[in-house]
């Protein structure tokens, strides 16, 4: 019987084979879903082909009809062949910028932990944090195309868009069953929770190379349930915020994004507004990039200004931006530097966005912890517990144990916060 079942493999659905199975050993229905543990009415389904089998239903076949690897090499040849049938090759990166400049050591960095670590089986996984306007999905997309033109990540590349933390956040259930449909799931076929969506979704990216970059994400317990279970993937994460816990359970390794360098803050101006502009006042131009703190956001939309509004030069525009207000107001449609520095100031508790705003009275960039402590009025524990706090949605940079610094616009952004709601507030001296 054995050979002759095994001839007819080919012609032979999974459902009448288990029929002939049954038969031959003189079992009913309801007899065999008793010894296989399962429903009747489930392996009803599967008899007429209404349902596929699982390979644990198989497997299950194969051990109460003695029938070797039988099933089970049918229902893992199904599941193959379905995984390959729903398969959509995802392209939804973003496109890069052809402005682009700098951030080389960013870029090597990427590639040695997401393309080079051959030694590991965990999942390669970097995160980029920083100030906000500090260019993080840019450089994301920026790698991610370039890793792509070398041949990396063949089976696809998926973008998604978590919208940061606060009440807007994507969440993980919503954004797994956007995945699976993208990746040609049947909307009918995605699963009720998020426990299944993600095991649907860890099931189909099995085995293949695909890249995953997960922009402006809120926490950890937003990500997790989004992770690729298989080492031929990788994923890039954005963030305004820390990600400590990816770290410890991932082995993630994190990249804090700065300001350009003055020379390649140049650059990207040079890049906009063009070689001509550029050179008929490059002292200008220069002063521009230190106007616009060296942050890409920031000097992208002034040299914007220079092109297409009424500014023909940059010296025109350094004279219009002295005011600090009007730096804040530069924008791209309605959204202002002022208004993406908004989203992650309201990130801050009560007391830490108090202690962010007086700080914008301090003569200068850069203070210790005695000087945040005098002036908020609180000791100098409390003082380095909100100032690390601040530095966590990065409004500043810790340089040191004590040292602590601001760049330039988010300066201007706290100081100008600081008239607006706090009064009777006395400004420090320079003395």
């Amino acid at each position: 019987m054995e050979r002759d079942l095994a001839s007819n493999l080919e012609k032979s659905t999974f459902g009448r084979l288990l029929r002939t199975y049954r038969s031959h050993l003189g079992l009913s229905l309801a007899q065999l879903a008793a010894r296989l543990h399962f429903d009747k009415g489930h392996v009803s389904k599967i008899e007429t082909d209404k349902r596929p089998p699982s390979v644990s239903f198989a497997r299950a076949c194969d051990r109460v009809l003695e029938s070797g690897d039988t099933f089970t090499s049918i229902a893992e040849a199904l599941e193959a062949a379905g995984r390959q049938q729903l398969w959509i090759r995802p392209a939804q990166l973003l496109a890069a910028h052809r402005n682009f400049v700098g951030r080389r050591r960013y870029l090597d960095r990427l590639d040695s932990v997401l393309l080079d670590d051959e030694r590991s089986l965990g999942l390669p996984v970097a995160v980029l944090d920083g100030p906000p306007g500090v260019g993080k999905t840019a450089l994301a997309v920026q790698w991610a195309q370039r890793a792509v033109e070398d041949g990396h990540f063949a089976d696809g590349q998926l973008f998604v868009d978590l919208r940061g933390p606060g009440s807007a956040a994507a969440e993980p259930a919503a954004v797994l069953a956007d995945l699976l449909r993208a990746l040609g799931v049947p909307p009918a076929r995605v699963p009720a929770d998020l426990e299944q969506r993600g095991a649907a979704f860890r099931s189909l990216l099995y085995g293949r190379n695909v890249l995953l970059v997960l922009d402006n994400a809120a926490g950890t317990r937003q990500i997790h349930p989004l992770l690729p279970g298989s080492r031929g993937c990788a994923v890039v994460i954005t963030s305004r915020v820390r990600l400590p816990g990816l770290t410890s359970r991932l082995g993630a390794v994190t990249l804090t994004l700065t300001e350009l360098s003055s020379p390649e803050a140049i650059r990207l101006v040079r890049s906009i507004i063009g070689d001509e502009r550029t050179g008929a006042d490059p002292a200008a131009v220069a002063t521009l990039a230190e106007l616009c703190g060296h942050l890409p956001l920031a000097l992208v939309r002034a040299a914007e200004q220079i092109v297409h509004h009424r500014h023909h030069s940059a010296a025109a525009l350094v004279t219009d931006l002295k005011p600090e207000s009007a730096r804040l107001d530069l924008a791209e449609g309605e959204v202002t530097i002022r208004g993406v520095f908004d989203s992650s100031y309201a990130l801050l508790d009560e007391e830490s966005a108090r202690v962010f705003r007086l700080l914008g009275l301090h003569p200068e960039a850069v203070f210790t912890v005695a000087d945040a402590a005098t002036i908020a009025g609180v000791g100098e524990g409390e003082a380095a517990r909100l100032l690390h706090k601040i530095a966590g949605a990065h409004l500043i940079r810790h340089r040191d144990q004590h040292l602590f610094q601001f760049n330039d616009l988010l300066r201007a952004y706290a100081a100008e916060l600081t008239k607006l709601v706090d009064t009777g507030t006395r400004r420090l001296s320079g003395n």
